[in-house]
């Protein structure tokens, strides 16, 4: 899927966080607890980041 190491490492990351948001939004919709306000947060945040990092490396793709 990823054709090196930062590109593998922000997609999992991308992956993971994605998950976490739907976690935090599921607990926040039926128990209404804070945890799935931090999870849901941090999730954004690592989302941002993943989404920075990978928009950051896409030119060197196609660099010969």
């Amino acid at each position: 899927m990823a054709a090196n190491r930062q590109q593998g490492t922000y997609l999992t990351a991308f992956i993971v966080a994605f998950v976490a948001v739907t976690a935090g939004l599921i607990s926040l919709a039926y128990h209404r607890a804070f945890l799935g306000a931090v999870l849901t947060i941090g999730a954004l945040l690592v989302l941002v980041y993943s989404l920075l990092g990978l928009r950051r490396i896409k030119p060197l793709e196609f660099t010969k």
